[in-house]
């Protein structure tokens, strides 16, 4: 019989809490760990955390649910395990809730997958761009592509050959347009609002970095959840806190597929995310590599373009769905989610009929 148990919400936390890594070697030594305190407690060896009479008193209250009981057997629940093995070393990353200029990426260490918050601030400046937290220049050039793209969206080119810039007035609906970021005159008009024309970060420096600064960071992967982060700043708006993000963005808005997509889903399901974007070109990783009861508690979506990410970000009436992305895959790869939102916001806006044309070219 049995002399040690672990029971199911022990082994969760053990694996959550005290280990990291894809693999299992960090588990195995925390479980040794606990079989050598369940082995000297059972020849009935006082083990003492070597903390004060007062904290081993409340260490070992603690502990003495866990027995040895009658038959000499030990149950370790998920409360006893701090005592065994000490202070917890992953928290979930959830906790830390988002606020404004922050977005939730994921990332891939050595030791597996991570939550990577992405903070973006802005100050008085003339414009410049700071990047900090160790960046490799992939990186550092995903952040600069990101800010671009941004800012394509409310600087255009005019009929005439010139640039005009939106006013910061209806800025999500003009975030939203889907417009060719190349800036090309053809397509339909779209009429916004005029008013005081600016670059939405104009007079102004933006700051974005990547906490944990001393562990060195390199790859494409960050793009979207860049963009959300200054999207956020734009619209002076949180994104969903309940959600993680990654994937490589072009200056066309384009979302390309990234490595490491095993362990970033299972990052965010021990972080306690609820809601994943993904490349839809990384969908077959999706369903290849992830046991389908791993994706329990989580939903799984797929992008194709910014505006999908945009869209669910900020909470927009559209969503992305397993069917629509099947549905619009099978049509040859048109806009992933909130399309017809999309329309109809336009179509409101060419009726009302406003002071400035800009062009683009539509990806409806």
């Amino acid at each position: 019989e049995p002399r040690l148990e672990l029971t199911p919400e022990a082994l969760a936390a053990l694996i959550t809490r005290w280990t990291a890594e894809s693999g299992v070697r960090s588990l195995e030594r925390s479980l040794a760990q606990i079989c050598r305190w369940a082995a000297l407690r059972l020849q009935g060896v006082d083990v003492q955390g070597g903390n004060g009479a007062e904290r081993d008193a409340q260490r070992e209250a603690v502990l003495a649910s866990s027995g040895p009981d009658a038959s000499g057997r030990i149950v370790v629940s998920a409360e006893h395990l701090s005592c065994i093995l000490g202070v917890e070393l992953f928290e979930p990353d959830i906790a830390e809730r988002l606020t404004i200029g922050v977005a939730m990426g994921l990332s891939v260490s050595s030791v597996g997958g991570q939550l990577l918050f992405i903070e973006a601030t802005k100050t008085v400046g003339s414009g410049k761009l700071t990047i900090t937290g160790q960046l490799g220049k992939v990186m550092a050039e995903s952040v600069e592509t990101a800010l671009s793209l941004l800012r394509s969206r409310f600087v255009r080119t005019d009929s005439r050959g010139t640039q005009a810039s939106v006013s910061s007035e209806g800025l999500f609906d003009i975030l939203m347009s889907r417009r060719d970021s190349s800036g090309g005159t053809g397509g339909s008009s779209v009429r916004v609002n005029s008013g005081e024309d600016r670059d939405p970060f104009k007079g102004e420096d933006i700051h974005v970095h990547f906490p944990a600064g001393g562990i060195p960071k390199d790859g494409p992967s960050a793009g979207v959840a860049v963009l959300l982060a200054l999207a956020s700043l734009v619209l002076n708006r949180p994104m969903r806190s309940d959600t993680a993000v990654t994937g490589e963005v072009t200056l066309r808005g384009h979302v390309l597929p990234v490595g490491g997509i095993r362990d970033k889903v299972l990052a965010a399901i021990r972080g306690g995310v609820r809601h994943v974007l993904l490349p839809l070109a990384n969908k077959r990783q999706v369903l290849e590599d992830i046991p389908e009861s791993s994706l329990v508690g989580i939903q799984v979506h797929y992008m194709k373009h910014v505006d999908d990410a945009l869209d669910w970000a900020f909470e927009r009436e559209s969503r992305l769905g397993d069917e629509e992305v099947e549905a619009l895959a099978s049509q040859g790869g048109k806009a992933l989610g909130g399309g017809a939102s999309a329309a109809q916001v336009w179509s409101q806006k060419l009726a009302s009929g406003t002071s400035l044309v800009l062009p683009l070219t539509s990806r409806l």
